[in-house]
């Protein structure tokens, strides 16, 4: 996550981890706040988060027929689609306890149980994304992982009209609303206020199935970044990816303090474990085989984009 722009919130803050990454101290609370202490230039040994996608099939995937209720899945899902071998996937991590893993869900299954189960095992932080549309099918699962410690963030992709989010969940200190620019309206989603404590905002991807229908100077795009102020007084957390950040103008609406203080950048990397791929982000074209290197070495010596290879 990129940043935390606003924070008003009686959770008793504890520690969950304070961990050595290069030349920064890295310190993560229950909250869901993490804060990076160093001196001189950053240079850090493992990205600070990881992004994995684990399974390629979705419930509102493209269809044969070439519909998918989710048009614009930047990550092209199918309907038929299928998962990936957990325990390869695992034995790929490669990294120190501390790190934070950033797991897309679209079906909590017994193998992706196990895995957030095992990642808690060796210190790993999992936090989940899963859509709105899909929480009632999971809530069992959901609350089995979160209630056993294996699942520290719950995210969930806003969807109106989708069957409401059950009240266990809506409780739950590390729950937050995942909204996106240009594809979700503005005035729905203050319409959360209320009922919803956090959001996280992101960045409509020009990729995957939304490829070449971003329009940064769109209406619905320009009414969110009207309406940012609004949005930090209408909840208690207000958060943003990279994309997200660029695409409200968050830079030019905070102080240069504030921004410097609360922005982390972007130190992670993307894997694509159906794939066997790892990339700098979840969309970038450029991927390379997980055969080839380990997570850890991707991150501290990246390809040159001579090697690496448009798939």
């Amino acid at each position: 996550m990129a940043t935390l722009l606003s924070l008003q919130t009686t959770t008793i803050i504890k520690i969950i981890v304070t961990w050595k990454n290069g030349n920064a101290l890295i310190t993560i609370t229950n909250d869901g706040t993490r804060t990076t202490e160093w001196e001189d230039q950053l240079k850090l040994d493992y990205p600070m988060n990881v992004d994995i996608r684990v399974s390629n099939k979705c419930a509102f995937g493209k269809k044969t027929d070439g519909t998918a209720i989710c048009s614009f899945c930047h990550e092209s899902a199918k309907f038929d689609g299928e998962e990936c071998n957990y325990s390869v996937l695992l034995s790929k991590l490669d990294f120190p306890a501390g790190i934070e893993l950033a797991i897309g869900c679209n079906h909590f299954s017994d193998g992706l149980y196990d895995f957030v189960k095992e990642c808690t095992k060796k210190g790993y932080i999992c936090n989940l994304t899963i859509n709105q549309g899909h929480v009632k099918r999971d809530k069992q699962m959901l609350l089995k992982a979160i209630n056993a410690g294996y699942v520290k963030g719950l995210g969930i992709s806003y969807r109106k009209g989708m069957s409401a989010i059950p009240d266990e969940i809506l409780k739950y200190d590390n729950f937050g609303m995942n909204v996106i620019i240009g594809i979700d309206s503005v005035q729905d989603v203050l319409a959360l206020s209320g009922t919803v404590r956090k959001i996280v905002i992101l960045g409509e991807k020009n990729f995957g199935f939304n490829s070449g229908k971003v329009n940064t100077n769109s209406i619905k795009h320009k009414a969110w970044r009207h309406n940012f102020t609004n949005l930090l007084n209408a909840f208690e957390v207000v958060s943003f990816d990279n994309l997200g950040m660029e695409q409200m103008q968050v830079k030019e609406k905070i102080s240069k303090k504030d921004y410097d203080t609360m922005y982390q950048g972007e130190h992670s990397i993307y894997i694509d474990a159906v794939a066997g791929m790892y990339a700098a982000s979840s969309r970038s074209f450029f991927k390379t085989s997980w055969h080839d290197m380990s997570p850890s070495e991707y991150f501290r010596n990246p390809p040159t984009m001579i090697q690496l290879r448009k798939v």
